[in-house]
C-alpha cells in the first residue's frame, strides 16, 4: 500500500496529471503530517478558500494515517539516528517517515534521495 507525500498531493491539487496515478494505486493514503503541510500551504496562499476547498475534496478520497504512539516511537528513533550521524532532515519528514514505517507502508515522493537517508523506509518516485 502507498502513502502519498505532500509533493504528490500538491500535483494532484494543481491538476498536473497525477490524479490518474492515484487511480492506479491500491488504497492510497497520506499522513496527518502531510495534511498539516497542505493546510499550512493553503493558509499562506493568495487563494486560501479555493485551496482549502481542494484539500477537503482530495482528502475525502484517501485514508489518512495518524501520528500515534507507535509512529512517535519510530520517528524518535529515526530522528536520534539521523542527528547522531549529522544527517538532519526537517522534522515533518521524520514524522512522516515514522508513520509510514510504523504502518508498514511505502512512501510515494519526489524526494526519494532525501528520504533514502532513513533506514527501513521504503519509498519510490513517480
Amino acid at each position: 500500500m502507498t502513502v502519498l507525500d505532500t509533493n504528490f498531493l500538491i500535483d494532484i491539487l494543481r491538476g498536473k496529471g497525477t490524479s490518474e496515478a492515484v487511480d492506479l494505486i491500491d488504497n492510497p493514503k497520506t499522513t496527518t503530517i502531510n495534511v498539516f503541510e497542505l493546510y499550512y500551504g493553503a493558509g499562506r496562499s493568495a487563494k486560501q478558500e479555493e485551496s482549502i476547498a481542494g484539500i477537503i475534496s482530495l482528502l475525502r478520497s484517501i485514508d489518512v494515517l495518524d501520528f500515534d504512539r507507535k509512529a512517535a516511537v519510530k520517528a524518535a528513533e529515526i530522528h536520534a539516528k539521523l542527528t547522531n550521524s549529522g544527517k538532519l532532515l526537517d522534522i515533518q519528514d521524520v514524522l512522516i517517515a515514522g508513520i509510514v514505517i510504523a504502518n508498514n507502508e511505502e512512501l510515494l515522493t519526489r524526494d526519494v534521495a532525501h528520504f533514502n537517508r532513513i533506514p527501513g523506509l521504503r519509498c519510490r518516485s513517480w
